[in-house]
């Protein structure tokens, strides 16, 4: 039964609380697109050195890595209103002030700060949608919670170059825009789940929580990450122009965009573990496949297309296989664990993909893709059979 059931909520309560909660997630999807490329971007302008850049753009992630182990207990303590209202505002206080204090080391600082805030609204948006979503269409919900938030961050660096990246209209445009998120959870207060969180429960207990949902989301880090970040070098690499490479990228976002609500219907109506598994499986293909093609434009994009539903897949699947096996009480420090694998996956992976490719570009990045994608699978194949041992066994007649 969810906490929607529990509250009494009809179904119209139900589809407010859960249009609140994903409108949300397109603001805080809309922040990070323009808070990552104006960072990248801006310090390239500053002629600052490659490492300082990686350090600037890795700080977000750092940053959500040691937070969310004591996050649970604060959102618990503050409510999923408080804590999302509070976040946004900090990221929209961010905003502004990387505007008053340009200066690259002030700005590393100032966006771990914005990023320790943003981390409220991410983890308590994940906890409210599984909190409030049923059973039968959870796969479907958390999909289009994931295609808002997606469809926000590829908006982010529109905004950008139609606003331009210098003077104050791309950090107000981040300010408003983070600002803004919070409104539609405040007119849904009312409609907020109660969270709970057991004070026991720290975050290695909570990766034992969902071992296979947690696998999922450290495939789904490293896999989007670093496909979004470097699919452009590699295309570069194999001789496209950066118009061209860049248009790649595009293709991608919109298939991750389009592809996952097939993908959660389909884990509405089959088992979630097997979906994950043919995605792997997918995975493998379409990269080994990409290389073969990056000089065909139109085998290129639909590749690319095809790759882009794929891996955001796994973090849809990933977070309702979370809502799936979690209880309630449980369900906040779970969203966390959930979301720390993610970012060691969105860390490990383009750090070990960008050695590879120094050696050579295109083959590097493939060879890692598919080496890490094979062992990750494993883990998720050995941990469902596991907990299965284990569920059996509980179940079996003294």
């Amino acid at each position: 039964m969810t906490l929607a059931n529990e509250l009494g909520f009809t179904p119209r309560q139900r589809l407010l609380s859960l249009a609140a909660v994903i409108a949300t997630a397109f603001g805080v999807g809309l922040s990070f697109g323009i808070g990552f490329p104006l960072t990248a971007l801006t310090f390239e302008a500053w002629h600052q050195p490659k490492w300082i850049i990686g350090l600037a753009g890795s700080a977000p992630a750092i940053a959500v890595l040691l937070a969310l182990p004591v996050l649970p207990r604060l959102v618990a303590k503050l409510g999923p209103v408080t804590a999302i209202s509070i976040g946004c505002l900090a990221g929209a206080t961010g905003f502004l002030t990387l505007y008053a204090f340009p200066s690259p080391w002030a700005w590393i600082v100032i966006r771990l700060l914005m990023s320790v805030g943003f981390a409220l609204p991410w983890l308590a948006g994940e906890t409210w949608i599984n909190s409030v979503s049923a059973e039968n269409t959870r796969g479907r919900v958390i999909a289009v919670y994931a295609i808002a938030f997606f469809l926000g961050f590829s908006l982010g660096p529109v905004t950008l170059q139609t606003l331009g990246l210098t003077g104050l209209w791309p950090f107000l445009a981040g300010a408003i825009g983070t600002g803004v998120a919070c409104v539609p959870i405040l007119l849904a207060r009312h409609l907020a789940p109660e969270f709970c969180h057991d004070g026991s429960r720290n975050l290695l207990s909570a990766l034992r929580l969902a071992p296979a949902a947690m696998a999922a989301a450290f495939i789904g880090g490293f896999a989007e990450i670093s496909n979004i970040s470097l699919i452009p070098n590699v295309a570069l690499a194999a001789g496209l122009s950066q118009r061209d490479a860049l248009l790649l990228l595009s293709v991608m976002t919109l298939g991750g965009i389009a592809l996952q609500f097939p993908i959660g219907w389909l884990s509405d109506k089959v088992s979630r573990f097997a979906v994950t598994v043919v995605l792997a499986l997918a995975f493998i293909a379409l990269v080994l496949t990409l290389p073969l093609v990056l000089t065909t434009p139109v085998a290129a994009r639909t590749i690319a297309f095809l790759l882009g539903g794929v891996i955001l897949g796994f973090y849809t699947l990933g977070l309702a296989v979370v809502g799936e096996r979690v209880g309630a009480n449980d369900l906040a420090a779970a969203n966390a664990a959930f979301l720390v694998m993610y970012q060691a996956g969105s860390i490990l992976g383009p750090l070990s993909a960008g050695i590879a490719m120094t050696v050579t570009p295109v083959t590097g990045f493939v060879a890692t893709m598919v080496g890490l994608m094979i062992v990750c699978i494993l883990a998720v194949v050995f941990l469902e059979r596991r907990d299965h041992r284990k569920a059996q066994s509980a179940n079996r007649p003294v």
